[in-house]
């Protein structure tokens, strides 16, 4: 697997090996790392469901108590429900005014992973230039249909996952789905060139998340190690120390109170994630015993 820029960002900052979400799916582990709290507590447990209306988002403690300038882009980010187009789920959305993202956030598209560096230039051209800003940039790959990757491996030299069968179909599925991480990589570099030319990175706390894990049996949509265990690095020049690794359990829950307290403010009593900036800052730091 050729993920470059990846790796060097991750090298630069440091790397999670027991980071889970909330949920094997990804409309609840949203949830979660917008809210801070479990989807049970949020009452976001089916993929249609949106983001109720009472539950707050760590961006918008960000916008009011801290000024910010929020927005969402890239790839769908689900939480205003899974409709899609003018159905009856949409006519239902729309009468009980269920979609609530474009009062929450400053810009809110979800057009796609190909259109994220007009998007990107489109949210900065809008930020006032004397606020702080959230940004949450959603991508697509490695999503189905597996079908951007240029020069995905080659399958028969892959090594598969011991829980995986060793047949032709797997192999190629797993070439396909490594081949649009690939893809992905470069989409990665591409939003911190545009970070770096729009607003600089030398103040930039960034997060790189899977939000549920590989779409493969045991994985996404089951409680299985592969359907929750994902990829989490941090990047923070003059904080995080470079060549980072932790092995400390960190929850999708936990996203929101970090970045709270890495803005200076109080993390809510109703958010039940646990904060570890103390780890992103070398600092002693009591991890979590379990996850939920």
């Amino acid at each position: 697997l050729k993920t470059p820029n990846l790796d060097k960002f991750a090298a630069e900052g440091i790397k999670f090996h027991r980071a889970f979400t909330t949920a094997p799916q990804c409309v609840p582990s949203r949830a979660s790392i917008m809210t801070g709290r479990s989807p049970v507590a949020c009452r976001i447990t089916r993929f249609s469901s949106p983001l109720p209306k009472d539950e707050v988002t760590f961006p918008e403690i960000l916008k009011q108590q801290a000024g910010y300038f929020v927005g969402v882009l890239g790839r769908t980010y689900h939480l205003d429900g899974s409709g899609r187009g003018p159905d009856v789920t949409d006519k239902v959305f729309d009468e009980h005014g269920l979609k609530t993202f474009k009062q929450r956030f400053d810009y809110v598209d979800a057009t796609g992973q190909e259109n994220i560096s007009v998007r990107m230039k489109e949210f900065f051209e809008q930020r006032p230039k004397d606020k702080p800003y959230f940004l949450w940039v959603n991508f697509s790959d490695p999503h189905h249909p597996w079908n951007t990757g240029k020069n995905p491996p080659d399958p028969a030299k892959l090594k598969l996952p011991p829980h995986l069968p060793d047949l032709p179909g797997v192999r190629e599925d797993l070439s396909n789905y490594l081949g649009e991480i690939e893809h992905m990589d470069g989409d990665f570099q591409n939003v911190l060139n545009i970070l770096k030319e729009r607003a600089g990175l030398e103040n930039t706390l960034i997060l790189f998340m899977g939000d549920n894990g590989m779409a493969f049996p045991s994985g996404k949509g089951s409680l299985h190690d592969p359907g929750l265990n994902v990829p989490l690095l941090a990047w923070w020049p003059g904080v995080v120390k470079a060549g980072g690794e932790s092995r400390n359990l960190v929850s999708g829950e936990d996203i929101a109170p970090t970045c709270l307290q890495a803005a200076g403010l109080t993390v809510p009593e109703r958010i039940s994630g646990v904060s570890f900036l103390p780890l992103l800052r070398g600092e002693s730091f009591k991890g979590r015993d379990y996850i939920f």
